[in-house]
């Protein structure tokens, strides 16, 4: 593991640049705010990784203060430390407003929460992060700082690092928590190789304070969290990559491999592989926009929603979708929702089975509603015209429609107004794989990834 760490530890002169940033910038802060100040993210807690200088500076104010006055004077302190600082600045929205400063190579989240102590209600979504510090500050000695840094470049390597709306996958404060847990590295993925879902890991014992299976319905990891025993840590976790997990803590400790902390780029799709993907026999259909300019946390729970929703339209008309996910190019503008269909055309016409003829009232209503009936063994029955054709009849309508009326349809508002202007990729859809590296990339990830225990 020395070769890693060699890779990933930050050395003597970037710790006190990085140091040196943060003590001014806590000076300002202080000033400016007048307030307590913390850095709850990796470089609070010194389990960062070298060449990573994301800072979450946090403005702790009084349980008195007014939501407003919170999101109010978070944004005016934002604004004076990073003007102050010689820095430029933008608005970000989580479950509220906060300022993104970028000073000097740093770029830094100025974020407003309340003060609150172990075992109070939160306030604000955010609130728990001063105590999560305060806590790995107290547990993790130096000695496993490196052990931290080992698990999540890991977690990095085999892609499931990040417990955000995009990732969900696991965050640092879970990667110092299994190694709170297990000790190390290496105790972490000997453990991990394991797990069955849903496995439990409660670092102070409070499972007991809660009904495990009614508070945490359906999620596969259950991390209690030391500071509130009524949250899972974990609960952003997708079963995908609780699976990639541990399939990949068996696999390294099989066969240790330096590929699984720094893996080789994603390839695009070779020439086999589309031609494996265009034998399947299905019809891909794709809807390509512009990704709306909104943060990941809520871009990408908007790009599931509408795709469940298109998925429920697909399968309500009888279009019947195999596979469907979403892409969004992290540097660039596109964003694209894939449809995988097994069913994509149908006939013009629709058979109606209605009631047994000895239902007279019913009859009578089935009756008054279609116009080709006839009978079949006992019940009556009816021919209509379907509305839609193929699939992509039904998504043209779709995204003929005004933003209003898509939003009425179920399609979330930052989604509906980028998607009036999309195109609708079909017969092309291979061609645009062709051209798009990083979307063939990603579906070749997609289907030539298998996952197993």
């Amino acid at each position: 593991m020395a070769a890693v760490l060699k890779r990933i530890k930050p050395g003597i002169a970037e710790e006190k640049r990085v140091g040196a940033f943060a003590a001014r910038l806590e000076v300002v802060a202080k000033k400016v705010s007048r307030k307590e100040i913390a850095f709850c993210g990796s470089i609070g807690k010194s389990t960062w990784l070298s060449g990573d200088h994301d800072i979450d500076m946090f403005i702790l104010f009084p349980k008195s203060a007014s939501r407003e006055e919170l999101e109010k004077n978070g944004l005016l302190y934002g604004k004076k430390i990073a003007k102050a600082m010689k820095g430029r600045h933008i608005i970000k929205y989580a479950e509220h407003p906060y300022v993104q400063a970028i000073i000097g190579g740093f770029n830094i989240d100025i974020v407003p929460c309340y003060k609150i102590e172990k075992g109070e209600g939160i306030k604000s979504a955010v609130d728990r992060s001063p105590l999560h510090l305060e806590y790995i500050l107290a547990k993790l000695k130096p000695e496993l700082m490196d052990e931290v840094r080992l698990l999540k470049q890991l977690c990095k390597g085999v892609g499931v690092y990040g417990s955000d709306t995009k990732n969900l996958g696991f965050s640092g404060y879970i990667c110092e928590l299994l190694i709170l847990n297990s000790r190390s590295f290496e105790n972490v993925l000997i453990d991990a190789a394991k797990w069955k879902a849903p496995h439990l890991i409660d670092v102070e014992h409070h499972s007991g304070d809660v009904n495990i299976k009614d508070v945490f319905s359906d999620q596969p990891l259950l991390m209690i969290d030391p500071v509130d025993s009524k949250r899972n840590v974990a609960a952003n976790l997708s079963s995908e990559n609780f699976v990639r997990f541990v399939e990949a803590a068996k696999a390294f400790l099989a066969k240790p491999d330096m590929d699984y902390f720094f893996p080789p780029e994603m390839k695009q799709l070779n020439s086999k592989e589309n031609i494996v993907l265009k034998k399947r026999g299905t019809r891909f259909i794709a809807i390509k926009f512009n990704k709306p300019d909104i943060i990941d946390d809520v871009l990408y729970p908007q790009l599931r929603r509408a795709i469940k929703r298109i998925e429920t339209l697909l399968r309500h008309n009888e279009f019947i979708v195999i596979r469907s996910f979403e892409y969004a190019d992290d540097a660039g503008k596109d964003a694209i929702l894939v449809f995988e269909l097994e069913v994509w055309s149908l006939p013009n016409v629709k058979k109606m089975v209605g009631p047994p003829i000895f239902s007279h009232k019913h009859s009578k209503e089935f009756l008054s509603k279609y116009k080709k009936t006839f009978i079949e063994g006992i019940k009556w029955a009816a021919e209509r015209d379907r509305e839609f054709i193929t699939a992509s009849q039904l998504l043209n309508s779709l995204i003929k429609m005004k933003p209003g009326e898509m939003i009425k349809n179920g399609i979330p508002g930052n989604i509906a107004k980028e998607m009036t202007k999309s195109e609708l990729i079909e017969e092309k859809f291979f061609d645009l794989v062709k051209k798009n590296k990083k979307f063939s990339a990603f579906l070749r990830k997609r289907y030539f990834y298998s996952l197993s225990l």
